[in-house]
């Protein structure tokens, strides 16, 4: 589980990333840190979360074209799975 907390705090950092557009920075933290993660892993509550986000990440054409507004809803979900993962750990 450290591990997928660990995977979660990269997506967020490069989410936060000013080099790119959010678009291209929450594409890139999925594929370069989420992708690999099996949903059975994440805690029950995140699962559906994940799931969203992967979905949303890999049926567009080509992968990754979304707009403004809904990368700032998938930043926002990746946000709250670290948020989530981190309060597993300190408890």
């Amino acid at each position: 589980m450290a591990d997928l907390y660990k995977k979660f705090s990269e997506a967020v950092k490069m989410i936060s990333s000013a080099e790119k557009s959010l678009q291209e920075c929450v594409y890139c933290a999925y594929i370069d840190h989420l992708s690999d993660i099996n949903t059975d892993d994440l805690p029950e509550k995140l699962q559906i979360f994940y799931e969203s986000v992967k979905i949303r990440l890999t049926s567009v054409v080509p992968p990754g074209a979304i707009g403004s507004e809904e990368a700032v809803y998938l930043a926002r979900d990746i946000v709250y799975m670290a948020d989530v993962l981190e309060g597993h750990y300190k408890t």
